[in-house]
């Protein structure tokens, strides 16, 4: 592969690897926060457990980031398989322990709430509560404080080592995640503006 090829890769993972460090690192201050709140009753139950949730679908949203990441940028491309063992970046599959039960947690919470669409006669399904509680099960995820734990100790720490690698080794991404990339962000905003505004 060409090394301008390398270097948009590169800069794309940076990307990628920032954000999920961001979705795996807020859900912990969310669940801290709503905690103390619920405890010094200045919030609900029921608002706790909201932000519980939130936090969970966020978590859920960045281990999966973090999964597509690493299949889709990171090997074999700037790193081999042995290379991100040796920073700790396992296989996402390994750390949610059952892909598929992963993926039926990650549809109800994060992409879609059915089992099965509508259709033009017929309404959709809900993804069965004894299913969805299976799954929560088989991934860790039911015990949301010790998958959080598992998420602070092992994993957010295992991306950003990875990350860190990717900006020493390519400093261009560095330069990428702090002004290109937000740069590019906000001009084709307004381009978007602009065009509408000519419409």
């Amino acid at each position: 592969m060409d090394q301008e090829t390398i270097s948009r890769v590169a800069c794309d993972a940076a990307v990628l690897l920032t954000e999920a460090i961001r979705e795996l690192t807020i859900p912990q201050h969310l669940v801290t926060c709503a905690k103390r709140l619920e405890e010094a009753k200045q919030a609900s139950e029921t608002y706790a457990a909201a932000v519980r949730r939130i936090a969970m679908a966020a978590t859920v949203i960045g281990v999966y980031r973090v999964g597509e990441t690493r299949r889709h940028f990171l090997t074999p491309w700037l790193f081999s398989e042995e290379e991100l063992q040796h920073l700790d970046l396992r296989d996402i599959e390994r750390f949610v322990r059952d892909s598929g039960a992963f993926e039926t947690v990650r549809s109800q919470w994060a992409a879609h709430a059915q089992a099965k669409k509508s259709t033009g006669g017929t309404p959709g399904r809900l993804i069965p509560a004894s299913a969805l509680g299976r799954a929560l099960e088989r991934t860790g995820i039911g015990d949301e404080e010790q998958f959080l734990r598992c998420v602070r100790d092992e994993l957010t720490p295992a991306v950003e080592r990875v990350r860190d690698k990717v900006l020493e080794a390519h400093p261009e991404a560095r330069d990428f995640i702090t002004t290109g990339y937000p740069k590019a962000l906000q001009q084709g905003a307004i381009d978007e503006e602009k065009s509408r505004g000519a419409v």
